[in-house]
C-alpha cells in the first residue's frame, strides 16, 4: 500500500512480546491496581507492556464504583471513599479511605444524637445513656454550688464569730447555710427536672 492512513498497531505475541511494531493504546494502574488513566505508547519489536499496564480496556463504571485490576482481570469494586460512617458501637465518626463495602461494625446511617444507640438495623435513642449523662451534669453543677456554698459560709462565718458582721451579713449568712441545705437535698436522680434554690444575694 503507497500510504498508511492509520498508526500501525502493535502486535504482540503470547508472552507479551511486540512481534511487529507499533501503536498501542495501553490501560495503566497504580500499584493497588486500581485505574489511573489511558494513554498511546510505541511498542517497539521485542519489547513488552510497561509495569502495572494492560492492552485490554475496563468498562465505564458509575459514581460509586472503582477500576481494579486484580492482575487477571478488570474488576468494579463499590468505591465509598470519602463517605462518612459511624461505628455501631462507640458512633464515633470516620471517613472510607479504601475501595469496597463498609466494613464490618460500621454504618453510613448517621446518629441523630450523641445518645443513641445501633440496634443492628437503625439508631435508637437510648434513655438510659441520656439519664446517665444528665445526671452526671447534674451531680457537677450540685458539687459547685456547694463549693460556692462553702466559700461564703466560710467567709460569714468568720465575720460573725469576730463579731465584726454588719446586720446584713448575718442574715446572709443564715441564707447561705439554708441554701447548702437544700442544694445537699437535690436529688440528682430526678435531672433534668430538677428546680435548683435560688443563690442568696446583698441586694
Amino acid at each position: 500500500m503507497k500510504y498508511q492512513l492509520q498508526p500501525q498497531s502493535a502486535v504482540l505475541d503470547n508472552s507479551g512480546l511486540t512481534i511487529s511494531a507499533g501503536w498501542a493504546i495501553i490501560y495503566s494502574v497504580d500499584a493497588k491496581g486500581e485505574f489511573l488513566q489511558a494513554t498511546y505508547q510505541y511498542l517497539p519489536i521485542g519489547v513488552g507492556l510497561p509495569a502495572n499496564a494492560y492492552l485490554d480496556a475496563p468498562k465505564n463504571v458509575k459514581d460509586n464504583q472503582a477500576i481494579i485490576h486484580d492482575g487477571q482481570q478488570w474488576t468494579y469494586p463499590k468505591d465509598l471513599r470519602g463517605t462518612k460512617i459511624y461505628s455501631t458501637e462507640t458512633s464515633a465518626e470516620m471517613t472510607m479511605q479504601e475501595v469496597g463495602e463498609i466494613p464490618d461494625g460500621y454504618t453510613d446511617l448517621k446518629p441523630a444524637s450523641e445518645f443513641d444507640s445501633w440496634d443492628g438495623k437503625k439508631w435508637q435513642l437510648d434513655k438510659n445513656k441520656q439519664h446517665q449523662y444528665e445526671v452526671n451534669q447534674a451531680s457537677v453543677k450540685k458539687n459547685q454550688l456547694l463549693t460556692e456554698a462553702t466559700t461564703q459560709i466560710s467567709y460569714l462565718q468568720d465575720a460573725v464569730d469576730t463579731e465584726i458582721a454588719s446586720e446584713k451579713e448575718t442574715q446572709l449568712l443564715a441564707e447561705w447555710k439554708k441554701y447548702r441545705v437544700l442544694v445537699n437535698r437535690i436529688d440528682i436522680e430526678l435531672a433534668p427536672n430538677i428546680n435548683y434554690p435560688e443563690t442568696p444575694q446583698l441586694g
